[in-house]
């Protein structure tokens, strides 16, 4: 179960749980952002770990290498960084194209930490055209045959269709639990706690504890759960520590489009096009803030709005978090124009604003009511 010894510890200590995985003899290979293709990595033989700043006391050290628009987020993964927190990572995996936060973090890590191996897969930003898929499978191609000559023995078969079959299992494990808290069976918190795992355990593991949470929800008690208002969330690309999902008032979360979040599973790949599946479902997943396509992601938020009946929507902007802050002017907008309240909310990783979180989002929860 999610509160066992041993994931509890997990949860508490993001560093100890890298030290644990180190012990089971695989390569750990670190990756930002969910862009990055997981199922490659593993079908190398190898076990990729989201990088997060969970669990993080910021201790500042960061300061001389971040420069001024750097996000709250990314600080805080310096600060562990620079702490020894990565040390047992054989080789971490940026994604380029993003934000310029991100790709100056890019650069400042290669500088920093020259022994350890680095690699930036570029996404195109604009997805709909077939020059941008055929950019992104070479992209892919290229991140394989670098893995494979400096991780990889010769003779190891690339298992791309086997991993591709294991995540997708994850994402249908994960779309149940969606609907169960969309259905208000659980809370968005027990989602949360187990997405988190989902990112750093290896994913045979994932498969069994998601098995065994989904068998165990028989015995739960949803009565407690409060049936509304209904809240979604939306932004949040550093929002990872899931102990923001405590504060009071969270609860009523049924829906959520978030980068640690659903926006981890909302797809499936195709098993029979090899990488030129994976390519496509990749290409066409819904985008962070960082792309072009605002249409695209508007359109799906009016569609989990209405599928969710939702009542409100949070807009979670990570501190100096320019995409999302840039984007939220747009978004509050358009969900004025479907008569849809919005509120939107500012924090950081260690979640230093938490008693301003909950008396601004309790007084949002009283005008829905």
């Amino acid at each position: 179960m999610i509160n066992g010894e041993k994931h509890s510890i997990l949860y508490n200590n993001y560093t100890e749980a890298l030290e644990r995985l180190e012990t089971d003899g695989k390569k750990l290979i670190g990756y930002f952002t969910n862009r990055v293709p997981v199922e490659i990595i593993h079908a190398l033989g190898l076990h990729p770990i989201r990088i997060v700043s969970m669990g993080i006391t910021k201790t500042g050290a960061s300061e001389q290498y971040i420069q001024a628009f750097g996000c709250s987020w990314l600080r805080q993964i310096m600060d562990l960084a620079l702490n020894g927190g990565f040390r047992t990572l054989d080789g971490i995996i940026f994604s380029a194209g993003t934000c310029d936060s991100l790709q100056n973090v890019s650069d400042l890590w290669r500088k920093v930490f020259p022994k350890q191996w680095i690699y930036n897969l570029t996404f195109p930003v604009l997805t709909s055209t077939k020059a941008a898929r055929s950019y992104l499978q070479t992209e892919f191609e290229n991140l394989i045959n670098s893995l494979h000559s400096k991780f990889v023995d010769s003779q190891h078969e690339l298992k791309l269709v086997e991993s591709i079959k294991l995540y997708n299992q994850r994402r249908v494990y994960f779309q149940k639990l969606a609907s169960l808290v969309s259905q208000r069976e659980i809370l968005y918190l027990d989602m949360a706690k187990l997405l988190y795992l989902g990112d750093i355990l290896p994913i045979e593991e994932v498969l069994s504890l998601l098995e065994e949470y989904l068998q165990s929800l028989r015995d739960i008690d949803s009565s407690k759960i409060p049936k509304s208002p209904r809240l979604l969330v939306t932004g949040g690309m550093g929002v990872d520590n899931f102990d923001i999902w405590k504060i009071q008032g969270f609860n009523h979360i049924v829906a959520d489009d978030l980068s640690f979040g659903t926006r981890n599973f909302n797809f499936v790949v195709p098993t029979g096009k090899f990488l030129e599946g994976l390519t496509q479902a990749y290409m066409e997943r819904i985008p962070d803030p960082t792309a072009l396509d605002m249409h695209k992601r508007m359109e799906y938020l009016k569609k989990l709005i209405k599928d969710n009946q939702i009542d409100g929507v949070i807009l979670l902007n990570t501190k100096w978090c320019d995409p999302e802050a840039f984007e939220f002017v747009h978004l509050q907008n358009k969900l004025r124009e479907i008569e849809i309240p919005s509120l939107i909310i500012e924090t950081t990783p260690d979640l230093s604003n938490r008693e301003q979180i909950h008396t601004r989002l309790a007084a949002f929860l009283e005008l829905l009511s």
